[in-house]
């Protein structure tokens, strides 16, 4: 199976969070599967680009990749070589897989599938949930008639990584049209020492109840809730320390920063985490925290389950194991439901233990990146064949 993966940004452009590491750990595990696989991608990388040396690499540990150049606009991730470069790659293959909506990459890369006769797979990555469709709302209502409205029509099959997401695709492109895979997580090792020790690495005081917020700053994301929730939590446990960790997109820290002045030194502002970093706050965090207003699938909340750690998430996020399975509180998106699921965790270490290790269970035995890996194959097989039957 030869596939052809597009997104706006890829590995190492980090600084948008969570969906480009999970594409490069989707070809990773593709190519891992007996898969070739190619990425076609932008040189975005927040309010910069991406080095001239990567660039000129063509590939990002292991995975073949055409970085092509942005120009203006920069914001639609506009990158005037990346059609004719899609164009290219897929000349030798069976399969196109676009990752997100709504930007210039997409619309090129759709296009050059439709010129090219293969038939394409859209993973939205959340792009049609009801918080993101209100999201710049008057520019996709001017765009999407004219490009979207392309893109959509013309996907042979929709790609959701959350039951939730897949009933907001459904209702936005009809039934039949969507498969539910979601998104692998990678199993890191039991941590080794203690909670004191990471804490003590970072700075920590090694008996504090360490709450930790993951994720880019970006209104979506709700921290004003979590701000909010941990006055609450201080009030019962005042030497709680609240960790927010991910990177500022558009300066909205400093939107948000004065709701947690108030918290002074209890307050660490991680910026822009890498593998290694995230692994030492999950080790130092007795709970994690998620209230975002939409996700498609939450990697966060995955992420920390993996690492052993307990979680509080709203219901606005996809994660009903959270509630089935006893691995933390599927609350509701109010500050006090959120403090109300984090004082019952910090209250009861012995009870967390037990629900970290139900849900890192739980990540072992369903998000393998060798089944979702496995599974998209298996579609991009059928809808291959079902486009060569139609020919």
């Amino acid at each position: 199976m030869r596939v052809v993966h597009v997104c706006a940004y890829f590995a190492p452009a980090f600084v948008y969070g969570g969906p480009p590491r999970s594409v490069f750990d989707l070809c990773r595990a593709q190519i891992d599967a007996g898969a070739d696989v190619q990425v076609v991608t932008t040189t975005a990388n927040g309010d910069g680009e991406l080095s001239d040396a990567l660039v000129a690499g063509g590939e990002y540990e292991g995975v073949r990749v055409r970085y092509c150049p942005r120009a203006w606009p920069r914001s639609i991730f506009n990158a005037p070589t990346l059609g004719a470069a899609v164009a290219d790659a897929l000349r030798d293959a069976d399969v196109l897989h676009i990752h997100g909506l709504w930007n210039a990459s997409v619309w090129a890369a759709a296009a050059a599938a439709r010129q090219s006769q293969r038939p394409y797979l859209v993973s939205p990555r959340g792009m049609l949930a009801p918080a993101a469709l209100a999201h710049d709302m008057w520019r996709k209502r001017l765009i999407y008639p004219v490009k979207d409205r392309q893109v959509i029509r013309h996907a042979a099959k929709f790609h959701a990584t959350s039951r939730a997401e897949s009933a907001e695709i459904d209702a936005i492109v009809g039934p039949g049209r969507t498969v539910y895979i979601p998104n692998g997580v990678d199993l890191p090792p039991v941590a080794a020492g203690d909670a004191r020790l990471a804490r003590e690495r970072v700075g920590l005081p090694p008996d504090a109840p360490v709450i930790l917020f993951l994720g880019r700053l970006h209104p979506i994301k709700r921290l004003d809730l979590v701000a909010a929730a941990f006055a609450i939590v201080r009030a019962r446990f005042p030497d709680a320390r609240l960790i927010i960790a991910g990177p500022d997109e558009d300066g909205h820290r400093a939107a948000i920063a004065p709701l947690f002045a108030p918290f002074g030194p209890a307050v660490t502002w991680a910026g822009r985490v890498d593998e290694a970093d995230k692994r030492q706050w999950f080790e130092a965090a007795s709970a994690v925290v998620m209230c975002s207003n939409s996700e498609s699938f939450g990697m966060s909340v995955a992420e920390a389950m993996a690492a052993g750690r307990p979680v509080v998430a709203t219901r606005t996020c996809p994660w009903p194991e959270i509630e089935s399975h006893g691995t933390g509180f599927w609350v509701e998106q109010t500050p006090d439901a959120i403090a109300h699921g984090l004082m019952a965790l910090l209250a009861d270490p012995v009870g967390t233990e037990a629900m970290g290790r139900r849900g890192r269970a739980l990540i072992a035995n369903r998000y393998s990146w060798r089944h979702v890996a496995d599974s998209l194959i298996n579609e991009y097989e059928s809808i291959g064949s079902r486009a060569a039957r139609i020919a």
